[in-house]
Parts: C-alpha cells; sequence; structure tokens
C-alpha cells in the first residue's frame, strides 16, 4: 500500500439520493479508507441531474464518480466494468464486499474500487491504495423487489424492447411478455418503488423513466437470475465459421452474444456463438449444424456454441424496432456480450450500445 496524501475534509453528509443500504455501504467504505491510509475524501454537493453517478468525489487533483452496489457476484462483473467505465469524469466502484477474485479482475480492467470491509484500488496521482486480504464482516441482504426477480426481468425487457408497451394495458403488457397477468401490477409496483416509472395524471397514465439506468440494472440481473434457467447446453462445432452460412431461421432460432454483435458491427470477430432456441425445434438444429455436446462448460476455443431457450414472445419479437435479420433485440446482444467480462467483447458492447442502442432508450 502507499499512501501519498493526507486530505482534512468536514463531517460526511451523504447523499440524498442513495437509499438507506447505499449511504451505509457508502459511508463505512470511507470510514474504513480513512482508518486504514489517513484519506478523508469529501463529497460534492454538483452533482447535476443528467449525471449518471450516484454521487462525487472530491480529491485535491479531480473529481470521480461514484457507483455504490451491494451483493456482487462474478455474474455481475461484466455490466459493473461496462458501467463504471461509462461515469465521468472517472468512475469508482464503492461495494459492501468484493472478494479476491472479483476485486483482482476489476483491477485487470483497471476498474477502481473501495468496499467497506477495507479493500480498496485507487489510482489517482498522487494517490495510490492497493489494499487486499480485508474479510466480510457485513451481512448479504437478498433483493426484495419483484422487478428484478425471474418474472420481472422478463416484463423489463418487453419495456426496453418496445417502448409503447409501458402504457398497454395489464392484459396486454402479460400477452406481450409472457409472464402472468397477475404478476404484472406486482412488478410496475416495484419499478415504482425503485424510481423507473411514474403515473401521471389522473388516468394514471405510466412513464418509464431514468431508462439508461434500468437497462444497466437489467444488464446486470440477466445473467444471474433468468439466463441460467435458460441454458441447454454446451456444444461444439468443427467448423469455427459454421455460423457464416447456416440458415438458423429455418428452425426458428436467433443469434446473440459474439455472432450477433458482428451483424450488427461488423467489427468483432466470433469465437463462441450464443443462440436462442425454441423447444419447439428439438434436435434438428443440433443435427445440421453437426453440433457435439462439450464435456464441460468452458467456452474456450473456436466453434464453442451455447445455446439458450426464448424467454419472449413472438408478438415481443415482432413488435421490437432495430432488429437485424435472424438476431434478437441487440438489447439481448449487448447483455449477452457484458456478461463475458472479455475486454473485446465489452469494447464491441460499448460501440453496440453508441451506435444502436443510446439513441433508442433516449435521454429521461
Amino acid at each position: 500500500m502507499n499512501m501519498l496524501l493526507l486530505l482534512n475534509k468536514q463531517p460526511l453528509e451523504l447523499p440524498k439520493v442513495l437509499n438507506p443500504s447505499e449511504s451505509n455501504i457508502l459511508a463505512q467504505a470511507l470510514s474504513a479508507l480513512k482508518e486504514q491510509t489517513g484519506l478523508d475524501f469529501a463529497l460534492s454537493e454538483q452533482l447535476s441531474s443528467e449525471s449518471e453517478a450516484d454521487c462525487l468525489i472530491l480529491t485535491p487533483s479531480q473529481t470521480i464518480a461514484v457507483e455504490v452496489k451491494r451483493n456482487i457476484r462474478p455474474a455481475h462483473l461484466g455490466a459493473i466494468i461496462q458501467r463504471i467505465k461509462k461515469l465521468q469524469p472517472i468512475g469508482l466502484l464503492v461495494a459492501d464486499y468484493l472478494n479476491p477474485n472479483i476485486a483482482k479482475t476489476l483491477k485487470d480492467h483497471d476498474v477502481q474500487y473501495m468496499d467497506a470491509c477495507g479493500n480498496s484500488y485507487l489510482n489517482l496521482p498522487p494517490i495510490y491504495v492497493n489494499i487486499t486480504g480485508q474479510k466480510h464482516v457485513l451481512e448479504a441482504k437478498q433483493e426484495t423487489n419483484k422487478a428484478f426477480d425471474i418474472t420481472g426481468l422478463k416484463l423489463i425487457y418487453g419495456f426496453l424492447c418496445d417502448k409503447n408497451l409501458v402504457g398497454a394495458s395489464y392484459r396486454e403488457i402479460a400477452e406481450q411478455t409472457g409472464i402472468a397477468l397477475g404478476a404484472v401490477g406486482k412488478v410496475l409496483n416495484g419499478l415504482v418503488d425503485a424510481g423507473y416509472l411514474v403515473e401521471q395524471g389522473k388516468a394514471g397514465k405510466r412513464q418509464l423513466i431514468n431508462r439508461r439506468k434500468l437497462l444497466d440494472r437489467w444488464v446486470e440481473a440477466y445473467p444471474e437470475k433468468l439466463k441460467p434457467k435458460l441454458r441447454v447446453g454446451e456444444f461444439i462445432c468443427d467448423d469455427a465459421n459454421w455460423w457464416k452460412t447456416f440458415d438458423i431461421a429455418k428452425f426458428g432460432a436467433y443469434w446473440s452474444g459474439e455472432v450477433g454483435a458482428e451483424k450488427y458491427t461488423s467489427y468483432l470477430k466470433p469465437q463462441m456463438a450464443t443462440v436462442y432456441l425454441p423447444e419447439a425445434s428439438g434436435n434438428k438444429l443440433l443435427a445440421a449444424a453437426k453440433l457435439r455436446k462439450a464435456v464441460e462448460w468452458t467456452g474456450d476455443g473456436a466453434g464453442i456454441v451455447r445455446i439458450y431457450r426464448p424467454f419472449w414472445t413472438d408478438k415481443l419479437q415482432n413488435a421490437s424496432a432495430l432488429l437485424v435479420q435472424d438476431t434478437v433485440h441487440p438489447i439481448l446482444i449487448y447483455a449477452d456480450l457484458i456478461a463475458t467480462a472479455d475486454s473485446r467483447n465489452l469494447e464491441t458492447a460499448r460501440m453496440l450500445y453508441d451506435n444502436t442502442i443510446a439513441e433508442y432508450i433516449g435521454e429521461d
């Protein structure tokens, strides 16, 4: 650990935009940093309404944009790395606890972080701090908001793909997203509680807000909660370029991940194919593409094919804008790329977001 600077500031006044849990994490992280290094960072009051950060921290040489997270798991890393790198002027992750493997991955991607247990990586010349090995002392709390359980993630995906769906009737929302009619109200209430949905006027007209942050949260939750339930298996094809000429639409299937991104960006050379294959197609695609079952779930090397079941309805697929033939919605391609936490996929995901998704998601 190298400590180059001591800052003396007024007592900490936590941002009002954070919920009590997040405020507690931030306070403990800053306290742990001060205890171990003597660094006493101050919070800025200049956070604009357009900022994607939770708060800003001041150092003598620069301002840092902070994102506060809890219960971070490996499946979250791709989305978190992507989000922190988008923050301006420079991003910092503050968490309840980061285990050594997660902390190493963040550092390898040059993502700066602090946790409430005292682990930290700061490279802010003239400040440099690298503290590891501090053990978990906080109890993780389970997510209880229905908007971010499996059913909620399906509904949110529908809202992100079809802008007009948020104002539809409960029955139409259920039909379009494939969730039970009785679950719609619980998910909508969860979105209101989380600050992503408002109801305006006497008629209660619904409007989705903070759409970019909602997308980020969906991308983070999808690979942990929903995607594992969709997994069919991992397969191998002897021809690594089989996807270039294969007619996937013949089997009602869709490309995602690296192959889907290549069709949108013409930038990424796919090393692994991600396919969403309806159960009704049986094993016909496997036989036609000459895919054989992989011995274990590795994802290493060319010719790897990962197959999942679609979780959306045909009605939603047909209503979605931006679609390139034979691919899932670019939002799902984006999520699948980010979930890999692979640097080349993250770069392509940023390109896909900037060139295709950003305008569609729009500004709030």
